[in-house]
């Protein structure tokens, strides 16, 4: 039997420390950097929380996780990390700016037992020592520099009220403080916090927009120029809540603001994700929009809106969307178009698409064949969703068989055939007869992974009869 390595002196002090609470309160200000995070581990581990509250008070490095802190433990010690975190930011004696620059609250995975690494922009350092040692001290002016504060903002149109007094406050201290939000999405923005936005937030360090909105579009009016501001924004999506009501995009001010704000587009010189969601101006405006992107897009999500098949052939002809890794056209009513134009642009992108959505387009047997050649060079896929078609059988078992060399799917969800239904209703039996077989013909093609069959949703009870390994049934059918 081997013996045990000794623990070393370090790990020795550490345990005489967090046997004994007050002494180690009262030392945690003469704590070398390197104890002191090593400390700060094994009490959050052990959810100590007097030490705990005391170490975010002394808390020694300019940058703190915030957000990751608080996901790391359960919700009464999130508390005593928030407690913690007050009293550091309100002692008299210790300006905030001789230490702590950097608070970052946004819920991602960090590795916090490294921050001493982390550099004034929040970003981790790869520097070694000696290369820390060279690096001359900041100037003046970078030492009393606002306390930065990194966060993902999510408005809605009734706020919380940590959110009602957030932006305000930041407002008063602008001063002292820098907001620094890099994810905002915003549900029914009213136009007082339009201007308020822009006067706390740098836009620049905005990397990802959401907005959520009623045909009351007056507050994207007034917020729609300071795209152009947005240099570092590489994902935009709109979605529009209500999808039934399309007098507005009859009106001349409206069409008006539609080509301006797609305009603005073309001043967003990173943007490389583009989500619209319901947006019924697209029809009219496909062209202008393509014709405006600054640069190739990765994903392009026109998803739950009315095309044309003009706008079909505008797709195919858009060289910013030649390099699509991401392509979602869910929702949208296919099913009296020419395919063809959809076959090239999936031929364009051959070579770099991943996921394809095509959910909900009552795509039929005639269409979906002539993409079939088109699919089966999209060697990179990793996900396709056919849901809601209206394919055949023989159909279907083709689609499949063209799928043979697509080895990196790892998600297919295909709808069950037309043979599966009786005068538009499920039959239970006959979708327990069909889908094995169409399983057993993929599987003898390649090694599927997750692969889904199933019904479109029922009409009573909002659920889908799916086949995987095995029928699960929706609620009126079981």
């Amino acid at each position: 039997m081997g013996i045990p390595n000794p623990p070393t002196l370090e790990e020795l002090a550490r345990q005489a420390l967090l046997r004994d609470e007050a002494l180690t309160i009262s030392v945690l200000e003469d704590l070398p950097k390197m104890l002191f995070l090593a400390l700060f581990q094994e009490a959050f581990s052990h959810r100590l929380p007097n030490i705990v509250r005391a170490m975010m008070a002394a808390w020694p490095f300019p940058y703190i996780p915030v957000g990751t802190l608080l996901t790391s433990g359960t919700l009464e010690f999130s508390q005593v990390v928030v407690e913690g975190l007050r009293a550091l930011l309100t002692q008299q004696d210790r300006p905030v700016t001789g230490n702590v620059r950097i608070l970052d609250f946004r819920r991602v995975a960090h590795e916090i037992w490294t921050v001493e690494a982390k550099t004034e922009d929040g970003d981790c350092s790869t520097e070694t020592v000696s290369e820390k040692q060279a690096v001359k001290p900041p100037p003046r002016y970078e030492q009393r520099q606002r306390l930065k504060v990194i966060t993902d903002l999510y408005s809605r149109f009734q706020q919380e009220e940590e959110e009602t007094d957030l932006l305000p406050g930041a407002q008063h201290r602008k001063d002292s403080l820098q907001l620094c939000c890099v994810n905002m999405k915003i549900v029914l923005l009213s136009e007082d916090h339009v201007i308020m936005f822009r006067q706390i937030f740098r836009l620049w360090d905005i990397e990802m927009l959401e907005f959520t909105l009623d045909w009351n579009w007056s507050s994207l009016l007034r917020f729609y120029p300071y795209l152009a501001h947005m240099k570092n924004l590489h994902t935009l999506s709109l979605v529009w809540m209500d999808k039934n009501t399309y007098e507005h995009a009859y009106t001349s001010e409206y069409k008006w603001f539609v080509r301006a704000f797609i305009s603005e587009l073309s001043k967003i010189s990173s943007l490389q994700h583009l989500y619209m969601n319901g947006i019924c101006f697209l029809s009219d405006n496909m062209r202008h929009l393509l014709r405006n992107l600054k640069n190739r897009l990765e994903t392009f999500c026109v998803t739950h809106c009315q095309l044309f098949q003009a706008n079909l052939n505008h797709l195919s002809q858009c060289q910013r969307l030649c390099q699509l890794k991401h392509l979602d056209m869910s929702g949208v009513l296919l099913s009296n178009l020419c395919m063809m134009p959809l076959r090239f642009l999936l031929e364009k992108v051959a070579d770099t698409l991943e996921t394809l959505g095509l959910e909900g387009g009552g795509i039929k047997d005639s269409q979906l064949s002539d993409l079939l050649p088109a699919l089966s060079q999209c060697s990179k896929l990793s996900k396709v969703n056919f849901y809601t078609n209206d394919f055949s059988m023989t159909v279907l078992s083709d689609l499949l068989h063209y799928t043979a060399n697509l080895s990196k799917i790892t998600m297919e969800q295909y709808p069950a055939p037309q043979e599966c239904y009786e005068l538009g209703v499920v039959s239970k039996e006959r979708f327990v007869q069909f889908c094995p077989v169409l399983m057993d013909t993929l599987r003898a093609i390649r090694q599927p992974k997750r692969v889904y069959f199933a019904t479109d949703v029922c009409n009573r009870c909002s659920k889908r009869c799916v086949y995987e390994e095995e029928t699960r049934l929706c609620s009126c059918l079981q």
